[in-house]
């Protein structure tokens, strides 16, 4: 059967690209965050659950907290032509710059590990994949050429981690990189390509993986700003 394949750079982007990495590493900024480890019932494999961790977070900066009330204001006196996108923006989301929710996605193959961020509105995307899987297995052709390990499925984040259901455990991961590995170095040209991050997961992953996200996604669902602050 198809297995789940993990792949990230070793290193991430000096830019965050989302909007929950962003607040964390917000320079000068005292954050505090809320989270819980997304649990998988019924996945008792010590081993996977070693090397695959999904934390669903909660965070908000306290040294500039949301100011619903100067939004709600600004909102009420309406925008005119002379306004920028930026404002615009912040009067439609007043906790854009201050909140953020989202995963925190932990990966080890044993001996090296690694951490991608995550923003609570790319799960829906992540979990689109694995509902395409699960209808395909029910396909009885589909679910022959699923066998037959022909069928692939892939969803990208915005930190860089792919993920895809394809191929099967044993076999070598395809990629344009493990192609221009086999070809003959030419000494003059140093390889500028980002070391990468691969990891490859039983079928067992799958459906790990998948409930992981649904834990994830459920909590974050029932958890808000008001949460973070205690008032709800």
């Amino acid at each position: 059967m198809p297995c789940l394949e993990m792949t990230a750079a070793f290193q991430r982007a000096l830019q965050p690209a989302t909007r929950l990495r962003s607040l964390l590493e917000k320079p000068g900024a005292a954050v505090l965050r809320r989270n819980t480890i997304a649990e998988a019932p019924g996945h008792e494999d010590a081993a996977l659950r070693g090397r695959l961790r999904v934390t669903a977070v909660l965070a908000v900066d306290l040294t500039d907290p949301p100011r619903e009330t100067e939004s709600s204001a600004e909102s009420h006196d309406g925008a005119n032509a002379s306004e920028t996108g930026e404002t615009i923006r912040d009067a439609s989301d007043p906790l854009a710059a201050s909140f953020a929710k989202g995963l925190e996605l932990w990966i080890s193959d044993g001996a090296r590990a690694v951490c991608v961020h995550a923003d609570a509105d790319e799960i829906a995307g992540a979990l689109s994949m694995f509902d395409a899987y699960l209808r395909l297995a029910r396909y009885q052709p589909a679910s022959q050429r699923l066998e037959q390990r022909v069928v692939g499925l892939s969803y990208l984040f915005r930190e860089g981690l792919a993920i895809a259901i394809q191929g099967g455990p044993g076999e070598a991961a395809h990629s344009a990189d493990a192609l221009l590995d086999s070809a003959a170095a030419i000494p003059e040209i140093n390889d500028f390509r980002d070391p990468r991050f691969f990891v490859r997961f039983s079928s067992a992953g799958v459906g790990y993986f998948h409930d992981l996200l649904r834990s994830a996604s459920a909590w974050l669902d029932d958890n808000s700003y008001p949460n973070i602050l205690g008032s709800k």
